[in-house]
């Protein structure tokens, strides 16, 4: 993923600096269209594989100890097999309150039409609000 992220920051530096020509802007309508139209999808979906797959891991752990207590096992190859629930849990929990407060922001910039700088300052002041979320979960939790 870094690999793809330092290629990716190559070419967008390379575009901005083949910019010299005043005829043919970088960012003209076409690439603000694909931008929007195929990358932020994609961003979208990742991000939602991400979370699916989180979920998935942690009912999946929570399936496997069942057996393995209804098995008998020692508690020393339990320990050694099964990670920690709690930070499983909290990576779920860190993503649903993502996900919900970005879309809470996104839902708050469709009701005010323009959509300008102070959308921006929305989903800013979303996203930290469910960062804020996630910390005093964390914090409950550690009580």
């Amino acid at each position: 993923m870094k690999g793809f992220l330092l290629l990716l920051f190559c070419c967008l530096a390379t575009a901005g600096a083949s910019a010299q020509s005043a005829l043919a802007p970088v960012l003209d309508d076409s690439a603000l269209e694909l931008a929007r139209r195929v990358l932020m999808p994609v961003v979208g979906l990742y991000l939602l594989c991400q979370f699916v797959l989180a979920a998935v891991k942690l009912v999946l752990n929570f399936l496997l100890k069942k057996q393995i207590v209804t098995a008998a096992t020692s508690e020393s190859v339990v320990a050694r097999l099964l990670p920690g629930p709690q930070d499983e849990q909290n990576k779920v929990m860190k993503w649903v309150a993502l996900l919900l407060s970005s879309g809470a922001g996104l839902t708050v910039c469709l009701w005010f039409p323009p959509l300008g700088l102070h959308s921006l300052i929305i989903l800013l002041f979303s996203t930290a609000l469910g960062f804020l979320a996630y910390y005093l979960f964390l914090r409950r939790q550690a009580k």
